[in-house]
């Protein structure tokens, strides 16, 4: 029998399993017991109040996303490492999904307390550099495969979110480490002042899709079993969006101020800052598509023209 989650023990809040999972406690399944969700309290944006640090493998371990800054919100990931330790697996690495604080914080104190060196993709690298000190000694590309679980992580560049974002497909079949391409607790956000792309990440959101049913281990939440519709959800729901803002763009709305409370009537106005970011986003893909010209004005605030509805 593998070496698996009977070891996990110390975590606290104990384990749950997917039908109990709670976004609060760690989790792992029966179906992929090398892979282990610890959540974290972190800076992240609301209703969820973690990120899930995965600690994955049977003998070798690469933890992805230690995300907190806070040393209190640490201890659960450095106390179910320990447990590992002492049972004879080995920390080997740790892999950042992608550049935003809520994912990257801790890297820097577990890469010191294991001794352990930090991987994450070229663009990543670029982004984190003046955020937190942190040394990249690794870079991830699309499609190799790091030697954790039984069959190995296959590196999957998914940007849009952010432009250097991997997820983390398990060749095993115990799913895909999705970091914000979803979320099953909370939203996720494509800013373009943060390097979001909204058509880059569409074209993830499709990739993931192309991949066929699977489990999907989110940064936000619990696992889903039926991860598949969780993205084709995601991709609908932005889909959907883009034809509001294309809607919106037909009246005499062409500012972004303007052309929000219309491609947004269903968002509460407490959260109109982030669906702004939102908003930009999805204009500035319409403009990549050729649907909508972007036309700068003397003001300084630009103006969205529909081209081709």
């Amino acid at each position: 029998m593998r070496k698996i989650a009977a070891v996990l023990f110390v975590v606290r809040g104990g384990m749950s399993d997917m039908q109990s999972a709670r976004p609060d406690l760690a989790q792992v399944v029966p179906q992929a017991p090398w892979i282990r969700r610890i959540p974290l309290r972190s800076p992240t944006l609301p209703p969820a109040t973690h990120t899930n640090a995965y600690v994955i493998g049977e003998s070798d371990l690469v933890i992805v996303d230690p995300g907190t800054p806070w040393p209190d919100a640490q201890a659960p990931l450095w106390d179910a490492l320990r447990g590992l330790q002492s049972a004879g697996l080995v920390p080997r690495a740790i892999v950042l999904t992608h550049h935003h604080l809520d994912h990257a914080s801790a890297a820097a104190e577990l890469s010191r307390e294991f001794s352990l060196p930090v991987w994450a993709h070229p663009q990543t690298t670029e982004r984190l550099s003046g955020r937190i000190e942190v040394e990249i000694a690794r870079s991830l590309h699309d499609g190799e495969l790091l030697p954790f679980g039984p069959s190995g992580l296959r590196v999957l560049h998914t940007p849009g979110h952010a432009p250097g974002h991997v997820c983390l497909l398990d060749e095993a079949g115990g799913g895909l480490i999705a970091g914000d391409m979803v979320a099953s607790q909370g939203t996720i956000i494509v800013s373009p002042r943060d390097d979001g792309d909204m058509a880059l990440y569409l074209a993830s959101l499709r990739r993931l899709l192309s991949l066929g049913p699977l489990r999907v281990w989110p940064a936000h939440g619990v696992a889903v079993e039926e991860g598949d519709k969780l993205l084709g959800r995601y991709l609908d729901h932005r889909l959907l969006r883009e034809e509001k803002v294309v809607r919106a763009l037909s009246s005499p709305a062409h500012t972004i101020d303007a052309l929000l409370p219309l491609a947004y009537d269903d968002t509460p106005e407490a959260l109109y800052p982030l669906a702004r970011e939102s908003l930009l986003a999805h204009l500035l893909a319409l403009v990549s598509s050729g649907r909508v010209a972007r036309r700068p004005q003397p003001s300084g605030e630009d103006h969205f023209v529909l081209l081709h509805p």
